[in-house]
């Protein structure tokens, strides 16, 4: 079993006060230096616009200013902002029982390849899980009809893609669903886990959901069922810090906006790096703490 070094952790403090968006050293100070929540909340704020969404950037991937239920989701998993309730419900395709998750604006900023709209209006159109299952259990009243929607897709599938799983893991976790609904939605996860899962080390530095993106505490559900996974993918991550004391993404914009790519790689290596100290911290793997 490995552990992070007290000159490796200090490594990663230094370069994410040196580098990363005010934003993580702001969830820096307060995880690791005792510092008011309140700080982090007026840092997210700064990514608000007036319709209640998140834009700006809040992922790196997507440049627009415009709000998306993309960002709007990731504001979400670092602090409850009740104030984007109203953009969630205001963009809420009743019709299909979905919310897309990037507005047509987003095309006319930067973006990563993924993002990108151009005679794909069918890939961003419809239902999907992601990020619809997620953003049902930031809802402050649950919402039955797509409840059971989510579940009728889950239970027709064979296997799962990583997103879709992350975002309904997000909803199973959620205090605002019943107890009854959470109980089905963790029975169709726990069948479909195992095909999204990368349980091979030697490809966890490719595109492919790790254990540690599932489990993500000791306290998690399935972590006695992926204990040894997940010991070594803990491992793996203390050796996979960059010299520089950062953890860099795993994946690039394969050349396009090359310029831009370079500020995105380093936000990512922030966000990133927060986000291995955080869970090094939950597994009691680092030294110094």
């Amino acid at each position: 079993m490995k552990y992070l070094s007290k000159e490796s952790f200090k490594k990663a403090l230094k370069w994410i006060k040196q580098n990363a968006r005010p934003l993580e050293k702001a969830r820096l100070r307060f995880y690791f230096e005792n510092d008011a929540v309140d700080e982090v909340k007026t840092e997210l704020e700064k990514f608000q616009n007036t319709d209640g969404g998140f834009g700006h950037a809040l992922e790196p991937d997507l440049r627009t200013p415009n709000s998306s239920v993309l960002a709007t989701s990731l504001a979400y998993q670092i602090q409850n902002i009740e104030s984007a309730n109203q953009y969630l419900l205001n963009n809420y395709d009743k019709k299909n029982k979905t919310w897309r998750i990037i507005p047509l604006s987003a095309q006319n900023s930067p973006h990563a390849p993924w993002w990108d709209q151009a005679d794909q209006k069918e890939k961003f159109s419809g239902f999907h899980l992601n990020p619809t299952a997620e953003i049902l259990g930031y809802l402050p009243e649950f919402n039955s009809n797509l409840g059971e929607k989510i579940l009728s897709v889950l239970k027709k599938l064979n296997e799962i893609e990583m997103h879709d799983f992350l975002c309904c893991k997000r909803l199973s976790e959620s205090k605002n669903i019943p107890d009854a609904f959470r109980q089905d939605l963790i029975i169709e996860l726990d069948r479909l886990l195992d095909t999204c899962l990368v349980i091979d080390s030697t490809k966890w530095n490719g595109y492919g959901l790790r254990p540690l993106q599932v489990i993500d505490s000791p306290d998690s559900f399935y972590y006695k069922r992926l204990q040894s996974l997940i010991d070594e993918n803990l491992d793996y991550e203390i050796d996979s810090q960059d010299n520089s004391g950062a953890w860099l993404p795993t994946w690039s914009w394969q050349g396009t906006y090359p310029n831009e790519w370079e500020r995105v790689k380093t936000e990512w290596s922030g966000i990133l790096t927060l986000d291995k100290l955080l869970i090094l911290k939950k597994f009691g793997r680092i030294i110094s703490l």
